[in-house]
């Protein structure tokens, strides 16, 4: 293992023979002349077929002649650059593979002349762990797209230097596959999303996943906006077929927001925001869609963004109000409830419609609040109705989703009834299909516990949403709220007049009453009389109200149609 007639011999033979870690030491020439046991596991090479060879046995053949010149160097100057500290490099095995090790290198005089020390060991392991875990860091184990770190990554190196158009994808409808398949199903189909979205778009992009139901495309060196249209109506093509999964065939699409750069951002994070607010802008067109970003986009996140800081105040401030809507029974004419409808009074803008910014106050921190602050004052009018003698009305009130989501709404409702010393009979809350699909399992034990209680339940906008009637059954209603957009023509169109007849025996074979909204003329009316529908609300028997308004409208004529006397 050791040429004993060296004069390195004494001073390592201890050393080598006791270490696990492979020893190699060699001379000016390069030359090896010494070779320890673990060294020969690590290498293959025995002692003997080692020492007097060059250390360039094991240096991989593109790294030898930079090894030998720095050798020559070292003996020549009397320093290592490598001599003290530990690097990780790439060794050659007998057997022509390249190994990674750790290296720890010593130079030294013995005798006149420069000596050179090597400890090595294998850190293949410690190199698969981590290539493993660059792997992890990289790609989205789900679909094994790489994921928005790798994407980050890849907008780092070309935002700002070339050209690129970056896409943000989000799946319309995936949220109902979850809801109604499990996530199994739904875990698969991102999968299987994910495949046709780099099969379409092939060498011309990038294809990350970011995470749940949305993917990016980026590509580079483009900047015409025909080339991405033209992939982005790959995509859409691709998705038009359906997934075959779990037994059914799942329809599913998708919007996209678009960003180029250099125009929309030179920063990652600047081209990522302009492709956001594209994509919010297709979501909010009815999705499957393509948007390219546009400034006014932004500016009216900006004005969103200032809307949602004032009314974290607004309740505070008492700029909240609310005005009432007459519900009027078809058969006899009287008032038989009202639906509570939200206004703000802003300072600057006057009385805001809920329109303007509802969708920003749902998402609030502010919202339950809020929501609590309405069930309170509805009951409160209530009671000062009932004391007026318009006898005991029911209020109706719309839900946020957080108002479900929470767990204490059936408390609010019992606190806020007791308080104001009315019944369950009086109150009524309103649901949309998008309230209770966010939060499923929580609004069926929340409304069932308001239902056993007494509390009536209403389906506000029925008929407007996809998967209304297998919502039916589903949720304990009690009440169905005909769209308005099914009203407005229902005199004049038989297709109308035909859809709202079909929802109204539906509804009586389910039990169910239903409302008419959105009625304005006595033509409207005749014909929803005549299809025999239970209620009706809108201009033709008032406009939203204040509460007082109703008691004066109506302490007079509580069984005689508001709008008839206008």
């Amino acid at each position: 293992m050791l040429d004993e007639t060296h004069p390195a011999h004494g001073r390592y033979e201890q050393m080598l023979a006791n270490s696990a870690t492979a020893a190699i030491c060699a001379g000016p020439d390069n030359i090896i002349i010494s070779w320890n046991s673990a060294a020969e596991k690590l290498f293959g090479f025995s002692a003997d077929d080692a020492i007097g060879q060059p250390l360039s046995i094991i240096i991989p053949k593109k790294q030898r002649s930079a090894h030998a010149a720095g050798i020559t160097r070292a003996a020549e100057s009397g320093t290592a650059r490598l001599a003290g500290r530990s690097v990780e490099i790439l060794a050659l095995h007998a057997n022509g593979t390249e190994i990674p090790v750790d290296l720890s290198l010593s130079m030294w005089t013995e005798n006149g002349q420069r000596m050179f020390g090597a400890l090595l060991r294998d850190i293949t392991d410690r190199k698969t762990a981590h290539d493993r875990l660059e792997h992890l860091a990289h790609c989205d184990l789900l679909t094994s797209l790489p994921n928005r770190n790798a994407l980050q990554a890849k907008l780092t190196a070309a935002a700002g230097s070339v050209p690129l158009a970056l896409m943000l994808l989000d799946l319309d409808g995936f949220k109902l596959v979850n809801d109604t398949l499990g996530h199994s199903v739904g875990d698969q189909l991102l999968t299987d999303v994910g495949a046709r979205i780099k099969q379409a778009v092939g060498r011309d992009g990038y294809v990350a996943r970011l995470g749940g139901d949305e993917f990016a495309v980026m590509t580079v060196n483009c900047v015409h906006p025909l080339y991405v249209d033209q992939i982005t109506t790959r995509i859409f093509e691709s998705l038009q077929s359906p997934f075959e999964l779990a037994g059914q065939s799942i329809f599913i699409g998708t919007s996209i927001g678009i960003a180029m750069s250099p125009a929309d951002g030179t920063t990652p994070e600047q081209l990522l925001s302009s492709a956001d607010l594209a994509l919010y802008s297709a979501k909010g067109d009815g999705g499957r869609v393509r948007r390219f970003f546009a400034k006014a986009m932004q500016s009216r996140t900006e004005r969103r963004h200032r809307l949602g800081s004032e009314l974290r105040h607004a309740l505070a401030r008492q700029q909240f109000e609310l005005r009432y809507q007459p519900q009027v029974c078809l058969k006899d004419g009287h008032l038989a409830g009202v639906e509570a409808l939200l206004r703000w009074r802003h300072p600057d803008h006057g009385l805001l419609a809920p329109q303007t910014f509802i969708s920003i106050l749902e998402e609030s921190a502010i919202a339950e609040d809020v929501g609590d602050w309405i069930i309170d004052q509805a009951c409160a009018a209530a009671a000062n109705w009932k004391e007026a003698g318009l006898g005991s009305l029911r209020v109706g009130v719309n839900l946020f989703p957080v108002q479900l989501r929470s767990g204490r709404l059936y408390d609010v409702i019992r606190n806020a009834l007791a308080r104001h010393g009315l019944g369950a009979e009086a109150f009524e809350v309103e649901i949309t299909e998008n309230t209770v699909l966010r939060h499923d399992e929580e609004a069926t034990a929340t409304l069932q516990r308001l239902k056993n209680f007494g509390i009536a339940i209403a389906f506000d906008d029925f008929g407007t949403g996809f998967a209304s009637l297998s919502l039916l059954q589903k949720y304990p209603l009690d009440r169905l709220k005909i769209d308005k957009s099914f009203i407005r023509n229902i005199d004049r169109e038989e297709s109308d007049a035909a859809i709202v007849k079909a929802v109204i025996g539906m509804a009586q074979t389910l039990g169910l009453k239903v409302i008419a909204e959105g009625v304005e003329t006595a033509a409207q009316e005749a014909a929803l009389k005549s299809l025999h529908c239970h209620e009706v609300q809108g201009y033709l028997y008032g406009r939203p109200m204040l509460a007082r308004e109703i008691t004066e409208a109506f302490i007079d004529q509580p069984f005689r149609k508001y709008g008839n006397d206008r």
